[in-house]
């Protein structure tokens, strides 16, 4: 990605106390946070300057450097940091029930939280606005292998022979139209995500027997 594009947000900050000595991974978290922050309310990794990054956290730009190389590196901190925040609410809602149809609908629920909360960083975990080389992010084969489970789980209960991964696809495109266009198009007389969630499940199959 070309530094000549990078926009920096002028956001005035306090400046943030020094790190006590054994602390410095605090700031980092702090950066990778700042980081997350602006791409969601800008909607665009452009806004992920240094510099902003730097006065979002109340640090120096020099502070930054002491935690990443360079732009890439911090971008790809906090794209990691983003994976990792989708991974856990979806985690959370996959343990929160012993019936894998309720834990389900809660991974929906939360799925559709977070993108519908969080559009900056949705945006750049779900499209091709971030290329940092890697190839498929660790993260996101995590969140959609806990989706795979999910659906296994189901399909073992209804003793449904189809390949868990197929229908996890087709969930995760159901989701993430949902998503998109409720996102994309907020002023729309949408009808209730939670009414488009059951209708996922029931055009699926993918509720419980009887």
């Amino acid at each position: 990605m070309s530094t000549d594009m990078i926009v920096t947000v002028a956001t005035p900050t306090v400046p943030r106390r020094r790190s006590p000595r054994g602390e410095g991974d605090t700031l980092r978290t702090d950066l990778v946070e700042a980081a997350a922050d602006l791409i969601a309310e800008h909607g665009e990794i452009e806004a992920v300057s240094l510099r902003a990054v730097a006065r979002r956290a109340g640090v120096s730009p020099t502070a930054v450097y002491r935690h990443f190389d360079d732009h890439v590196e911090l971008l790809r901190g906090t794209v990691d940091h983003c994976w990792s925040t989708f991974f856990d609410q979806l985690s959370a809602a996959y343990t929160s029930s012993d019936d894998p149809f309720v834990a389900f609908r809660a991974m929906g629920d939360a799925y559709v939280a977070y993108a519908l909360e969080r559009p900056g960083q949705y945006r750049v975990l779900f499209s091709d606005k971030v290329d940092l080389g890697d190839g498929d992010s660790p993260g996101g084969l995590a969140a959609f292998q806990l989706l795979v489970d999910a659906v296994s789980r189901m399909l073992a209960d209804l003793g449904d022979a189809r390949d868990p991964f197929f229908v996890a696809v087709q969930v995760h495109t159901w989701i993430h139209g949902i998503v998109d266009l409720c996102g994309s198009h907020p002023s729309m007389p949408w009808p209730e995500t939670a009414d488009l969630l059951d209708g996922l499940s029931t055009a699926l199959g993918l509720e419980p027997a009887g």
